[in-house]
């Protein structure tokens, strides 16, 4: 019998018979390695037989990486409210802290983003950098989620400047892995490999399991393809350097990106169309055209998502068309030819369509949820900028295919994908980029 685990036996049963008794820090400290490194079962039976407020705080994140969520928040809140009451400002702010992790596990975004900032901060004043740090990754991560890129990139400085040399290797490894999600998310295909192969690294160096999976999935993803490049009639896959190198075209290149409803000339956005969707419609139906032209009806019926074009729509289309011109002034001219319009670029200039990897919104909420977390309605809504309404149609079609699960009922309802894995992060790149900019 190896010493700690002798120690922990005696300690364990002298405190059977006082189930309030605070876990002794010896015991503590090997809870916490445990947590450390991913063997939540270990630190329960650690911490089993005690009930003060660190033995429930160490009881509260083991269920919270089982998935037990409920039974977590309800340990951690009551860690937390002895924590205040006794003062202990540093212990409160890491109870804090894993509660708005939970949030964050359960895809209440918001709420889990303005909770790790606060105790991120909270735990830097109390001296505890490497939970402040650890705490800004959350935050990070939330941002990501919730399409907030520059709010997650100052959160990931803000942890980057709280880690020092000497911290825990699984912490570089967290926070390499957040800052590899974050270049995905912002297209640099180069900086997001190497900073997954560095997390990949120390994940292995520290042996948490979690970490090491998280780390090798980005991995494989990120060779995988992301989205579709669709040009002259041909249309095929492509990962996610193929996408760094469309959306940084030299002059002669117009990219209409359909993961970000944006026309792009030469690198530079020339019209962002995130937030009119009818005239993002009609450029990439034009788009797909060229360089031929394409019918009124059919773009009407590709703008106004209508089978039968009545006179109507085609008064409708004509106003729509002069919006777009307007909207992508110098981007080539749309040009109307009798019952037909037609995008005219310069000579030698090509046009290529940038589209997901599969279309339609439920396609768009299943790569949502590869992540492995329960989402809510509106936290889909919010993450993939869609409407209450259209979130509702595409969860009903994948509810009646059984392609994810329910659990729940109210505001507390939440979609998975069926029997899903835990996850430890984001997972941005598997959404194929489909997220507002």
């Amino acid at each position: 019998m190896s010493r700690s685990v002798g120690a922990r036996r005696r300690a364990c049963d002298a405190a059977a018979m006082d189930a309030t008794a605070e876990v002794p820090a010896e015991l503590g400290a090997l809870a916490a390695r445990s947590l450390a490194a991913g063997d939540a079962l270990d630190a329960l039976n650690v911490v089993g037989p005690f009930g003060g407020p660190h033995a429930l705080a160490l009881r509260g994140i083991a269920l919270a990486q089982m998935g037990a969520y409920p039974e977590a928040k309800a340990a951690l809140g009551r860690a937390a409210r002895a924590f205040a009451a006794a003062g202990a400002e540093r212990a409160r702010a890491r109870a804090s802290a894993a509660l708005a992790e939970i949030a964050l596990a359960q895809r209440e975004l918001g709420e889990a983003r303005q909770g790790l900032v606060e105790a991120g901060d909270a735990l830097e004043r109390a001296g505890d950098l490497t939970n402040a740090a650890w705490a800004r990754l959350g935050a990070a991560r939330a941002a990501l989620l919730e399409g907030r890129v520059a709010e997650a990139e100052r959160a990931l400085a803000a942890a980057e400047a709280t880690v020092t040399s000497d911290a825990p290797v699984f912490t570089r490894a967290a926070l390499a892995l957040v800052r590899a999600e974050a270049h995905a998310r912002l297209v640099r295909a180069s900086s997001a490999r190497r900073a997954a192969e560095q997390a990949a690294a120390w994940a292995r160096a520290s042996g948490h399991p979690l970490l090491i999976t998280e780390a090798e999935r980005f991995l494989r993803a990120h060779d995988e393809p992301v989205a579709r490049r669709v040009q002259g009639g041909r249309d095929e896959p492509v990962r996610l350097a193929d996408v760094e190198a469309l959306v940084a075209a030299p002059a002669g290149r117009v990219v209409v990106d359909a993961l970000r409803r944006r026309v792009l000339d030469g690198g530079e956005v020339r019209a962002d169309l995130a937030r009119r969707p009818v005239l993002f419609a009609l450029i990439e139906a034009l788009a797909r055209a060229h360089p031929a032209a394409i019918a009124s009806d059919d773009l009407a019926r590709s703008a106004f998502g209508v089978r039968a074009v009545n006179e109507s729509h085609r008064r409708r289309l004509r106003v729509e068309v002069g919006r777009l011109r307007a909207a992508i002034h110098g981007a080539g001219v749309v040009r109307a030819l009798g019952n037909a319009y037609r995008w005219e670029l310069g000579a030698g200039v090509e046009v290529v369509v940038l589209a997901p990897l599969d279309p339609g919104d439920a396609a768009a909420i299943r790569a949502l949820l590869s992540d492995g977390a329960a989402w809510s309605a509106a936290a889909i809504g919010a993450a993939l900028g869609k409407s209450a309404r259209t979130v509702q149609r595409a969860l009903a079609e994948l509810s009646l295919a059984r392609a994810v699960e329910v659990t729940g009922s109210g505001p507390s309802r939440r979609y998975a994908r069926p029997r899903a894995a835990l996850s430890i992060a984001s997972q941005m790149l598997l959404l194929g980029l489909a997220l507002p900019g």
